[in-house]
C-alpha cells in the first residue's frame, strides 16, 4: 500500500473524523509536544493533542531534526500522520443521497486549484463529487492541506468516463448544469435551482470536455459586473457559482 505524509492539526483531524484513509501512526514532534503539555496557556495546542491521543492511533514521537525529515513543510505544528490511498464510493453511493446537490470536476489541472475546488464545494453544501480516475488525489499532502481538509470530508468517487457517468445521473432524474460561457450560458444569478441537481466545473484550459457538455441540460455562467477581458481562476468562479447554487438550493427548500 503506498504511504504518504500529511501534516498539519486540521488535516489529520479531517481524516480520523471522515475515515477516508487508514491512519497507520501519529507523527508528534516530542519537545514541542511535552512544552505544550506543561504549559498552562496553551490550552488550545494541548485540546488538539488531547483529541489526537484519544484516537487511539499509535503515536511516533520525534525529534524536531527528524521531524523535519519526515514532514515536509514549516506549517505542519509538529503534527502530522501517516496515512493510506484515499477511500473513494461507487457512483451508486454517491448518488443514493436522496435530493442531493452533486458536483463533477473535469479538466482540473493543478492540485492546489483541485484543493481549492474542493475546498469551496464542501462549505457549499454539496453532498458529493464525481471525479475522473485521473485526479490530483495523488498529491496527498497538496490536495488535504489546500482543501483546509474538506476533501477528505466531501465523498468522492472516481469514475473511467464522465460523459458515461453523466448518462446514469440523468437516468435518475438529475439535473445537469455546467458551468461554461458560450451562447447557451444563463446569468447565475438570475437562474432558479431545483434539487436534485449536478453541477458540472470544468477547468482553465481545457474545460468541460465535449462528451460531458452534450449531456448537459442547462448551462451558467458568472455575468461579470465589469467587462473584462479575461476570466476569474476556476477555483474563483466554482466558489461563486457553488455557493451562489448552493444559496438558492437552500431558500427553495425552506
Amino acid at each position: 500500500m503506498n504511504k504518504q505524509i500529511v501534516a498539519g492539526f486540521v488535516s489529520v483531524k479531517s481524516i480520523l473524523e471522515s475515515n477516508s484513509r487508514e491512519v497507520f501512526r501519529i507523527l508528534l514532534e516530542k519537545d514541542r509536544f511535552n512544552s505544550v503539555m506543561r504549559s498552562t496557556l496553551r490550552a488550545a495546542e494541548k485540546r488538539q493533542y488531547e483529541i489526537l491521543l484519544a484516537s487511539g492511533i499509535p503515536v511516533t514521537y520525534l525529534s524536531a531534526e527528524d521531524f523535519s525529515a519526515e514532514v515536509s513543510g514549516s506549517t505542519a505544528g509538529g503534527i502530522a500522520a501517516e496515512v493510506g490511498e484515499r477511500k473513494f464510493l461507487s457512483l451508486e453511493e454517491i448518488l443514493a443521497k436522496k435530493n442531493g446537490y452533486f458536483a463533477i470536476l473535469d479538466g482540473i489541472e493543478d492540485p492546489f486549484n483541485f484543493g481549492y475546488a474542493l475546498r469551496s464545494l464542501y462549505a457549499s453544501g454539496v453532498d458529493g463529487v464525481i471525479l475522473p480516475e485521473r485526479n490530483f488525489f495523488t498529491a496527498t499532502e497538496t490536495v488535504v492541506r489546500s482543501s483546509a481538509g474538506a476533501s477528505e470530508l466531501l465523498p468522492c468517487c472516481t469514475v473511467e468516463d464522465l460523459a458515461k457517468a453523466c448518462v446514469e445521473i440523468k437516468k435518475r432524474g438529475i439535473k445537469l448544469v455546467s458551468t461554461a460561457k458560450n451562447d447557451r450560458a444563463k446569468d447565475v444569478f438570475h437562474t432558479n435551482f431545483r434539487r436534485p441537481l449536478c453541477v458540472i466545473y470544468g477547468g482553465e484550459r481545457r474545460g468541460i470536455s465535449a462528451g460531458v457538455m452534450e449531456q448537459c441540460d442547462a448551462v451558467v455562467k458568472i455575468k461579470y459586473p465589469r467587462n473584462c477581458h479575461y476570466s476569474l481562476p476556476a477555483c474563483s468562479a466554482i466558489s461563486i457559482l457553488s455557493f451562489e447554487i448552493g444559496r438558492k438550493l437552500n431558500e427553495f427548500k425552506r
